[in-house]
């Protein structure tokens, strides 16, 4: 298996992931031409995993920068695995680029779920996330510079 952010030049595979990773949950595909535009803003993620030619996990973030202080910010948007893939890594192993990429960029990564996505709370709990004080039935985790320690490949 193998992660990568994608191009404006890889919308074509984008499109593909989402079609077979996204619009069974009735999310319209969009464009070629709608996504190389997405892709081609350099504060917009989009990492697939792709196992052989096939599109086997997705992750959406956004990079944004702080007006109170010289700190960017990732908004982890976004991330779905194949269903017959779940619980074997596949998450995990997006969630590590989204992090390398947040390494690179000098960037603190977050991300918004609710607690009874146990799946999800699961994930970013064992990818680094830290919990923030509780709201109602939502949680916020935290991934600082610190957390951003990049597993070896047999770890995942």
């Amino acid at each position: 298996m193998v992660t990568r952010r994608l191009t404006e030049q890889d919308a074509e595979i984008g499109v593909h992931a989402i079609r077979l990773l996204k619009s069974v949950d009735g999310y319209p595909i969009p464009s070629a031409l709608y996504l190389s535009n997405f892709l081609s803003r350099p504060n917009n993620v989009f990492i697939v995993a792709v196992d052989g030619a096939s599109p086997v996990g997705y992750l959406v973030a956004y990079l944004l920068d702080r007006i109170d202080r010289d700190q960017r910010m990732a908004l982890l948007y976004d991330i779905g695995v194949a269903e017959h893939l779940r619980k074997r890594g596949v998450g995990t192993w997006l969630v590590t680029e989204l992090k390398r990429i947040c390494s690179d960029e000098g960037a603190m990564m977050w991300v918004h779920t609710s607690r009874s996505n146990v799946a999800a709370t699961r994930l970013f709990e064992t990818t680094g996330g830290v919990p923030q004080p509780p709201e109602e039935g939502d949680v916020i985790y935290e991934y600082s510079s610190l957390n951003f320690a990049i597993p070896h490949v047999g770890d995942v």
